[in-house]
């Protein structure tokens, strides 16, 4: 325990060498794995390590209408390229694909390894929208497959 909270100590103290933001988000999930099947409410929250996001690191639970799962995911968007969606998006938004993969703990189930691929996701500068991601879910114990999709998620940067 001391030293999680040593490494958060470091990782706070050294954030002023770069841009550092946090995040908070909501949206819909869908998950079938084995027999277990859900669909609910997605709340996150994360930090970037930098101001663009190459790299982010955040915490998901997903209630339906109580608790279903809570996760740990790692995610990059490796390029942004900009698009002119004014029909969509008030504001200007870039295309910035997203790729997630993290650890996942489904309530009366166990655990399992999530991998995401975000094709349609754009962002401006203080908000994400993701819609229709699939996902990629392995049991840990077992190995068997399941899927699941999010519908849609909105995040908004600090």
């Amino acid at each position: 325990m001391k030293r999680a909270l040593l490494v958060i100590l470091i990782i706070l103290l050294l954030s002023p060498l770069y841009a550092f933001s946090f995040f908070y988000g909501v949206g819909g999930v869908g998950e079938a794995n084995g027999e277990s099947h859900y669909a609910g409410l997605s709340v996150n929250a994360g930090f970037s390590f930098f101001s663009e996001p190459y790299l982010m690191l955040d915490g998901e639970v997903a209630l339906s209408p109580f608790f279903e799962s809570v996760a740990v995911n790692l995610s990059s968007s490796p390029f942004s390229t900009p698009v002119h969606l004014d029909f969509l998006f008030a504001n200007p938004v870039l295309y910035s694909p997203k790729v997630k993969l993290g650890a996942e703990y489904v309530y009366q189930d166990g655990w399992y390894y999530r991998a995401e691929l975000a094709l349609i996701n754009f962002r401006s500068t203080d908000f994400e929208y993701e819609f229709f991601t699939p996902m990629l879910t392995v049991d840990a114990t077992d190995y068997s497959l399941g899927y699941g999709i999010r519908i849609m998620k909105f995040s908004y940067f600090i």
